[in-house]
């Protein structure tokens, strides 16, 4: 009897030559080149037949996806670094000598997709089984739904006696999961799934968008299942083994023995007067200046072994000079001009953390809270949660008391630098008698202060 082996990842959300990282922390897209080129390895060892990865594959900035003629012309630049991201991945694709089927989700651009994936036919014929791909969006509700091409297809398929044996493949889930968004079910999931059970002809359905996935379930000859995400610890790997008669094995195996960032040193860093020029910052891009070394410094600190955050009081959201999506513009951006000026990819933050209240002052009273506002640790805490960071020889870096008292009360070293408010802070220390601080030029300078007294404790 035939039998067909499946490797399946989904949601890779990766960024490489897109500049800064998923909104989502615990989707590590800076690590997912060498992660998938692990999984492909893995996949070779396995001797798969297909591979098929069902959607969200490149983690693409908002500006890419809605577009932006407010703020200085970011999106042409970004576009094509998301092509050169598919580029890399259809390089690796192709590399691998695995044949495979790749599906866009709602993370990821369309027209860029089809540029670099549009050759692939959604229907492929392997070791007697007919594998059919469902490149679903979603529509005007925000709802994943199967519609005109998509819907004929299925219902092509579907009535095809000559192909029994049937393997169906799309980005969202046709499950009732309580712990997926609704904008990650589609909106006439029943109807699908119904229809697919009821033909007797798909054996297996495999969906993306699972996040933690969705086990295995049967009704009649065909098994359900909704993959892990690759971009989440443990990283997994799934393989799916089924024969004609509706046999399903499916294994999990985690790809990395324990998460990227676990037990690592961090290096925390405000943002305004330490990586970027303005000591406050209420407008868009076009402002973002770096401090000259500060990229150099988040090299250099990531290349001795630390992880390197951001955490940023960012009230100007609150106060109503910006939305929230254009301070996650102004990160991306600055990422940008961190690689380019360090001349390497990896001089980016792991994480940029940052806080929207502005309290009394807010322009609604959901902008209000402060709970998480330097100088409390709450964002501190939360990414060592995320993150199973380790707390020794881990600082604080700021130019601002409340940098400061931040990494004191989250029981971190707080380092001082000069530029932006340092000065003003440095004197005002001084008539406080805050002694035991360290204060350093420049964020160059500390890192170099820190790297060469890495083993200095409290």
């Amino acid at each position: 009897m035939n039998t067909i082996r499946i490797g399946h990842i989904t949601d890779l959300h990766l960024r490489y030559h897109t500049p800064g990282s998923s909104l989502k922390h615990k989707n590590r897209s800076r690590d997912m080149i060498g992660i998938l080129k692990k999984a492909l390895q893995r996949m070779k060892i396995s001797c798969v037949d297909l591979l098929v990865l069902t959607g969200d594959i490149v983690d693409t900035p908002q500006i890419t996806r809605n577009g932006n003629d407010y703020y200085m012309d970011l999106l042409t630049p970004f576009r094509e670094m998301v092509k050169k991201d598919y580029q890399l991945i259809r390089k690796l694709l192709d590399q691998s000598g695995i044949p495979w089927m790749i599906l866009p989700g709602n993370c990821d651009v369309y027209d860029l997709f089809n540029e670099v994936f549009g050759d692939q036919m959604p229907v492929k014929d392997i070791k007697g089984f007919r594998i059919v791909s469902f490149s679903d969006r979603q529509w005007d509700e925000k709802l994943p739904r199967r519609v005109d091409r998509e819907r004929r297809l299925m219902e092509k398929t579907l009535t095809d006696d000559s192909h029994p044996y049937q393997i169906h493949l799309q980005p969202y889930l046709i499950h009732k999961d309580i712990h997926a968004p609704k904008d990650q079910r589609y909106l006439e999931w029943e109807e699908i799934r119904n229809r697919t059970r009821d033909s007797g002809k798909v054996l297996l359905s495999l969906s993306g968008h699972g996040r933690q996935g969705v086990s295995v379930k049967k009704e009649g000859l065909t098994s359900w299942y909704a993959a892990p995400s690759l971009c989440r610890d443990p990283h997994p790997l799934v393989i799916h083994q089924l024969q004609k008669d509706g046999q399903h094995i499916c294994t999990e195996e985690p790809l990395l023995d324990k998460a990227t960032l676990k037990d690592k040193p961090v290096i925390f860093l405000d943002r305004d007067g330490v990586i970027n020029t303005l000591h406050a910052y209420t407008t868009g891009p076009e402002e973002m200046i770096l401090i000259p070394g500060a990229a150099q410094a988040v090299k250099l600190l990531k290349e001795a072994g630390y992880a390197v955050m951001v955490n940023t009081n960012q009230s100007c959201i609150g106060l109503g000079y910006v939305p929230e999506s254009v301070v996650q513009l102004n990160h991306e951006y600055m990422c940008y001009l961190m690689a380019k000026e360090a001349d390497d990819l990896n001089a980016q933050p792991d994480a940029i953390f940052y806080s929207i209240g502005a309290g009394s002052k807010a322009i609604h009273s959901s902008l209000e809270d402060m709970s998480q506002t330097k100088p409390s640790p709450s964002l501190l805490y939360k990414a060592f949660s995320i993150f199973g960071l380790q707390k020794e020889d881990s600082w604080m870096i700021g130019d601002r008391k409340g940098d400061l008292q931040c990494g004191k009360n989250g029981g971190l070293r707080p380092l001082l630098v000069l530029t932006g408010r340092g000065n003003e802070t440095a004197d005002e220390i001084k008539r406080e008698r805050f002694t035991g601080l360290i204060i350093k030029r420049d964020l160059l300078s500390a890192a170099e202060f820190i790297i060469n007294n890495n083993k200095s404790r409290w």
